[in-house]
């Protein structure tokens, strides 16, 4: 079937597809494009100029010209080799060229899409470090990936997923640093999806991980190109996904969510007394809670007997044990953060601050909740702030009230018993074959030079030489 008459049939449906048809003599062909989706002035000046000029050969030096040598447009184009793959560059925005008896289409990168200008990362600030951050836009973000990469060794790979959204998929990797191992099995995963659409990295962050029970995220999304750059030059793989900002780095261990771009732009003393810093906090806002409600309600004799006394009198009005109280100002300071969030930016922090000096000094006044409550609350909320990446802030709150449960009903007991559980978990945890708490268990003494702190770049240097 030509490749004209097997378009016309696919697309009687779509009224933005525009068709034009030249016949020049026996010579026959046809130009598709998406209306208002190409530059129709580089269709008209480097496809159907030449065209419609008189060609002083015959037509087959003409086809020979257009599919062979490739000489006949000023202008570079590609030749498909299934019809398939001419829609395909057609609802990409190409303009596609189609000559009656021919099955095989010519299309030309003539796409005028609307995105918007690199801006400065939102969500990972950086005070001494770069401040673009990806866009919308795939070739935009490999782009900014390139300008920090030239290396011949940097690898990209194509994927097309979805049946309906066709979205355009790339696979980073450094020949010769990445494992041939971790290579195979992201790009087996990214060939064996089958779906409609692709909504977004978070699709594929879901598509790819094999342990969807578990609340830690395996992978690390990011809107940072050095982010990208530098986890490349590590030997991860990087996964950008067409129409989001927001990109994946494979594998991720408890680590990679614990670091921060402005660790590597900072002195290094500085920017290991704050990882450090992340670590203890990463820790009190995860057991804080559960820690204050145990104590208050099965081992008071633990604290001291001036902050018993103070504690038992700030509760003394309040008509509900430790743990409802809990849950009231967890839930609580859940809802002002998630309005936070939804609000406008330009007023956005001031509703959640002023929204919670008045909730809980309101709270505190009519004696629903504690003062030491209200503290330890906002002091939990505070400390998970501290961690760099958004995905793993959501993994501790859900973690929290489960603590919060065990400990209301078995006390330290059920801390303790939950803590172990949880770094269990961890234990059995991989990211692509790599343990989710490397390098500390299993212990690898080669790379602790950027764990729990980092090493001068000195050291850097003369490990590499």
């Amino acid at each position: 079937m030509e490749l004209t008459t097997w378009l016309n049939d696919r697309l009687q449906m779509r009224g933005d597809v525009v068709s034009q048809t030249l016949e020049q003599g026996a010579f026959i062909c046809t130009v598709y494009y998406l209306s208002d989706g190409i530059d129709l002035e580089m269709l008209q000046t480097h496809v159907l100029k030449p065209l419609l000029l008189p060609y002083p050969g015959e037509n087959e030096d003409r086809l020979s010209d257009i599919l062979e040598r490739r000489s006949f447009f000023p202008t570079t184009y590609a030749v498909t080799q299934s019809p398939e793959m001419a829609l395909n560059g057609l609802l990409n925005g190409q303009a596609l060229l189609c000559i009656a008896g021919q099955e095989k289409g010519i299309l030309f990168p003539f796409q005028k899409q609307s995105q918007r200008a690199v801006s400065q990362a939102e969500n990972e600030k950086s005070i001494r470090g770069p401040k673009e951050s990806f866009v919308e836009n795939i070739w935009t973000n490999l782009s900014l990936i390139r300008q920090r990469m030239k290396s011949e060794k940097l690898a990209v790979e194509h994927f097309t997923i979805g049946s309906e959204s066709r979205t355009l998929v790339m696979m980073l990797y450094m020949n010769g640093r990445c494992s041939s191992e971790l290579i195979s099995t992201i790009k087996g995963k990214l060939q064996a999806i089958r779906t409609e659409r692709v909504t977004g990295s978070s699709f594929l962050e879901e598509a790819l991980d094999s342990r969807l029970s578990s609340p830690f995220p395996r992978m690390l999304n990011t809107e940072r190109p050095d982010l990208v750059a530098s986890s490349l030059f590590e030997g991860r793989v990087a996964i950008l996904v067409e129409g989001t900002p927001n990109n994946l780095i494979a594998p991720a261990t408890l680590l990679s969510f614990m670091q921060s771009s402005e660790d590597y732009y900072q002195r290094y003393f500085f920017s290991s007394w704050v990882r450090f810093l992340r670590y203890l906090f990463f820790a009190v806002s995860l057991v804080l809670p559960s820690a204050y409600v145990a104590i208050t309600t099965f081992h008071p004799e633990m604290l001291p007997y001036n902050l018993l006394i103070s504690i038992a009198s700030s509760r003394d009005i309040v008509p509900f044990p430790a743990i409802v109280e809990a849950y009231i100002m967890e839930v609580s300071f859940e809802l002002m953060r998630e309005a936070g969030q939804r609000i406008p930016t330009v007023i956005g922090q001031t509703i959640s601050i002023v929204g919670a000096i008045v909730i809980g000094d309101a709270a505190v006044q009519a004696g629903i909740v504690s003062a030491p409550m209200l503290i330890i609350v906002a002091l939990t909320g505070i400390s998970s702030f501290v961690v760099p990446h958004f995905s793993m802030t959501l993994t501790v709150r859900f973690l929290r009230f489960v603590l919060l449960c065990v400990s209301a009903m078995f006390g330290l007991l059920g801390l303790l018993i939950g803590i172990i559980l949880i770094v269990i978990h961890l234990v059995s945890l991989d990211s692509f074959g790599t343990p989710y708490l490397s390098p500390f268990v299993p212990f690898k003494a080669e790379q602790m030079r950027d764990a729990a702190g980092r090493f001068p770049w000195t050291r850097w240097m003369r490990r590499s030489e």
